[in-house]
């Protein structure tokens, strides 16, 4: 919201201040009291204390000056005081205030002139309207004498008249007549705002007089559905409890009631519940508190079952799969008389009834369902349907259990009260140190599904164990398991004690009549992939691994969110600080490689730096902008580490310095690396554990092994000389979120097309000849980059030619294309590892280098030369690793480079030639071009004298023995 906005010097607003002002100094201008002396307390601005209470704390390190008021345990920076002195939670107001208190000036915010001017929606200007009227009087009297009418106290209604979450609606059609559906009049206006950027959204209606617009007493307009309303989403980030209700009217009764850390969001209907994105939820305790509905009509939709309950048990759902525990409020003595004969519909009946009030309300809240499956009432208060069919021998059962938030107890003895009115008395027995929210049947798509969206051949049934213990909070533990342990108590015992295990047992038993409550089609993956054949973004907290630490690095991962502002600043920052869209390149590749799922691969990629560029602190920030996470050298020393680092997700992840690991890990890096370009699914282990190898992985290091991969990757090279401006430590976190839901939300066809016509562009461009197959794919690779960087335009709003991005990404891949000639191919690696051998006299097989045809030649026999290299100890490694194994496909290799001399009769063949070689003929060999070689980078040691004279290049010695080596010339 507005923090995103306000900036100071170029830095955001909030950190300027923060880290500037003393609170000390600030305090002094607020006109608090300091008791004690230079050590003493202060006295709280907001009310009459006997002793003073808040205390100012100095900077430690970089960290800016703080305060804490004891008494409330309360306390914050610079701006968190002046809104706590004021009683006023602008955030706005409070930095205003505060700047001109020490004489900041705000930035002003920078208009781009070629965006066009943004158009007013009929939303905004109605909620315009409704904002003003609230400015005179007579609007904002009739707003609050409405609410206080329904007992909503002054001051929350205040409140959210500051938060411009509430307004006045006038308007009355001109074409309705007066006393007809539509016609409007003065209303209550509920302004719906969009959590993170504060744009209005919808509105909300409730009219003074509902028979002026035809007996119909509320109305909306604007985005009905995916947006709650709030009256403060400031105050919900530090609310630790989260009341969800069906109307506005009821979130600002319960924040009438002052429970504290709590605060209420509306769903503004039933039906919007399912639309909703709730993970904004995670680590708040949440309690559903939706009306107390009548059971449906026969002959409609879901007869006999209650809308409110409906709503309730589809939210525990929703909430439980995001693992955020969810409760109901108990709705059991929801009756006016007790008869029950007058039942109460909502929370706010409670608060406008006189006779009820708030303290009855705030009791009402606060009491919560205690049956074993929230919304399966165990006795004769339920109305409407249960929410699951239970035999009579597990009712039996069901009816002893009772539940708090994280604890489980059963009933184990009842004494008969010997009053007639007065209920039996209850003895209870604890069970478990934790309450289960759920045990979920999920059924968990193929990795071939997921990757290709291909129908779902082998899908997998697991159960999904989720429970609330006091160590963690609201954040449900989530543990999955397959039928075989579903009643190991050794599995529950690690979520928490079992104290009865008879009793847990037979919980556990009933429970699996719910399996159905929560059941759902899931992935494991991590990012953008396939569900049921479209594309969906999944994160973390949406998988079900057996052993989420080892299967997959971002098990636990939630994408970072934001504005997209913040994504236009994000990239700013990296085409700014190294020349040539350095940086630039690995920010692209990083948010790119979702596009996997799209692709069907994605490169590996390759940063290369001098000593001293500033390496380790652009990739620190990458992992702060994207979320990724880099390895240590240390961290991959196995294989099975390796596998574990590049599992289950198609967002990055950085290896450091593979190249200083021994040869062996760097050889099964490599082997995973090739996997992993598209995907692999393997199993390892005693238990076979499953894993997909298909993250695409940042290889940083001063030279980093990849010779066979060069076909697989795409790099860049960071230099002093290109060095520019440092990304500062403050700077936004890229929008990932909002991002791969705009990746996911693309056509497969649309993408791929745009993929294809990058790739011809690129091609125009490349300076590699046609027929090399090796620079093809690079130019693949490369084209990847540039449709990932297109979609972030589009995405981020900003134009393709900024910073000249495809022009530099040209230029890298036909550096990387021209100095990776010889690297990319595997005759050349055979080669250069020939000649190596011939220069260190180890090569044993019969060679000459001579002359064919007026050229020098190296004449050796295909088969000899994969012979040694297959029987040398020593080549034992590079031989496991080549991809080419046989003499027919290495000689095939060296004809399509160019290398060998052809044979002057049949230019289409190569020359087949017969030497002497140490007194022996040896027929069938090939000559090799020394100048041709020399274009790949290969060059060989040629003896001084290559045996012209026929004699010997070295003499007997005097024991009469020839010597060791032998240069391949005539004996």
């Amino acid at each position: 919201m507005a923090t995103n906005i306000l900036r100071i010097n170029g830095q955001s607003a909030s950190d300027y201040l923060n880290n500037n002002v003393e609170c000390e100094d600030l305090a002094i201008k607020l006109g608090m009291k300091q008791i004690g002396g230079k050590k003493g307390n202060w006295r709280s601005p907001r009310r009459e204390d006997k002793n003073p209470s808040v205390t100012m704390y100095p900077p430690k390190g970089t960290k800016g000056s703080t305060w804490w008021d004891h008494t409330i345990g309360k306390g914050g920076g610079p701006i968190d005081l002046v809104m706590y002195a004021n009683g006023n939670e602008d955030f706005v107001q409070a930095v205003k205030e505060l700047c001109d208190m020490f004489g900041y000036v705000l930035d002003k915010p920078k208009a781009d002139p070629a965006a066009p001017p943004q158009k007013q929606t009929l939303v905004d200007f109605i909620a315009e309207q409704c904002l003003n009227n609230v400015k005179t009087d007579s609007g904002r009297v009739e707003v609050i004498d409405y609410l206080e009418s329904r007992g909503i106290t002054r001051k929350v209604i205040e409140h959210a008249l500051m938060r411009k979450t509430l307004g006045f609606n006038t308007y009355t059609s001109k074409t309705v007549a007066k006393g007809e559906v539509g016609y409007g009049g003065p209303g209550v206006a509920f302004i719906v705002r969009q959590q993170l950027s504060g744009a209005v959204v919808a509105l909300e209606l409730r009219y003074l007089d509902p028979e002026l617009n035809g007996g119909k007493k509320s109305g909306s307009q604007g985005e009905k559905r995916d947006f709650p309303w709030c009256s403060d989403w400031r105050r919900l980030k530090e609310a630790t409890t989260v009341y969800v209700v069906e109307s506005c009217i009821n979130a600002l009764t319960i924040e009438t009631c002052f429970l504290p850390g709590s605060v209420a969001i509306a769903t503004r209907g039933t039906g919007n519940v399912e639309n909703i994105d709730w993970s904004f939820l995670r680590g708040k305790q949440v309690i559903a508190c939706f009306d107390n509905d009548l059971p449906i009509a026969d002959g409609r939709a879901n007869s006999g079952y209650c809308t409110g309950s409906l709503a309730a048990w589809r939210l525990h759902e929703i909430l439980t799969g995001l693992d955020i525990s969810c409760v109901l409020v108990d709705q059991s003595d929801w009756f006016e008389d007790p008869e029950r004969t007058k039942p109460i519909n909502d929370i706010n009946d409670w608060l406008k009834n006189p006779a009820l009030g708030k303290d009855r309300t705030e009791a009402t809240l606060k009491k919560l369902e205690g049956w074993m499956i929230p919304g399966m009432v165990g006795d004769d208060k339920r109305r409407g349907k249960p929410r699951i069919w239970l035999p009579q021998h597990d009712y039996h059962a069901y009816w002893k259990y009772r539940t708090q938030l994280d604890f489980t107890r059963s009933i184990s003895k009842i004494t008969k009260s010997e009053e007639a009115e007065a209920p039996d008395k209850l003895e209870f027995s604890d069970v478990a140190g934790f309450r289960i929210a759920a045990i979920s049947r999920v059924r968990i798509a193929s990795p071939t599904s997921t990757m290709t969206g291909d129908d779902d051949h082998s899908p997998t049934t697991v159960f999904a164990l989720s429970v609330q213990t006091a160590r963690h909070g609201a954040t449900l533990q989530r543990r999955v398991v397959d039928d075989e342990k579903l009643h190991n108590l050794d599995v529950w015992k690690k979520l928490g004690p079992v104290y009865a295990p008879s009793a847990f047992s037979r919980m556990v038993n009933i429970w699996e009549r719910a399996a159905s409550i929560g059941a759902r089609e899931a992935i494991n993956y991590v990012g953008v992939a396939w569900r049921d054949g479209r594309t969906v973004v999944n994160e973390g907290p949406d998988c079900f691994f057996a052993d989420p630490r080892q299967q997959c690095p971002y098990s636990g991962l939630t994408f970072p969110s934001g504005q997209i502002g913040d994504a236009r600043q994000v990239i700013e920052l990296f085409q700014n600080t190294f020349k040539g869209n350095a940086a630039a390149i690995i920010l692209v590749w990083a948010l790119g490689a979702h596009l996997k799922a799209f692709l069907g691969f994605w490169p590996h990629f390759v940063m290369q730096a001098e000593k001293g560029t500033g390496k380790t602190t652009l990739t620190k920030r990458v992992e702060r902008a994207v979320a990724m996470t880099m390895f240590s050298r240390q961290t991959l020393g196995s294989e099975f580490r390796q596998l574990t680092s590049i599992s289950y997700t198609s967002h990055p992840v950085g290896w450091e310095e593979i190249s200083a690991g021994k040869q062996d890990t760097i050889n099964k890096a490599v082997a995973n690396l090739q996997e992993s370009y598209m995907y692999s699914h393997t199993r390892r282990g005693a238990e076979l554990m499953d894993f997909l190898l298909c993250a695409p992985v940042l290889l940083a290091g001063e030279d980093v092994p990849v010779k066979s991969l060069q076909g697989k990757v795409v790099r860049t090279e960071l230099t002093k000389a290109g060095r520019g401006a440092l990304i500062p430590e403050n700077m936004p976190v890229f929008p990932v979120r909002q991002w791969l839901q705009f990746v996911a939300a693309s056509d497969k066809a649309t993408v791929t097309q745009a993929h294809s016509e990058i790739v011809e562009r690129l091609q125009a461009n490349c300076l590699a000849k046609r027929e090399d197959a090796g620079a093809e794919r690079m130019v693949v690779n490369y084209a990847a980059l540039g449709l990932a960087w297109q979609m972030l335009c589009e995405f981020a709003d900003i134009p393709v030619d900024q910073g000249r991005f495809m022009g530099d990404l040209t230029t890298v891949m036909n550096k990387h294309i021209s100095e990776s000639e010889s690297d990319r191919q595997p005759w050349a690696w055979i080669v250069e590892k020939l000649l190596s051998e011939i220069a260190t006299h180890s090569y044993k097989f019969p060679y000459r280098f001579d002359t064919e045809q007026g050229i020098e030649v190296l004449c050796v026999r295909p088969g000899f030369v994969m012979d040694h290299i297959s029987q040398a100890p020593n080549l034992r490694e590079f031989w496991d690793g080549l991809p080419v194994k046989t003499a027919q496909v290495f000689k095939r290799q060296l004809l399509a480079a160019g290398v060998l001399v052809m044979d002057d009769k049949d230019p289409t063949k190569p020359a087949d030639v017969e030497r002497t070689v140490r007194g022996s003929r040896i027929a069938h060999m090939v000559c090799l071009d020394l100048d041709k070689l020399k274009q790949f980078g290969l060059h060989a040691v040629v003896p001084a004298d290559p045996g012209a004279t026929g004699k010997p290049l070295f003499p007997k010695r005097a024991d009469g023995h020839e010597p060791p080596f032998d240069y391949g010339v005539d004996d």
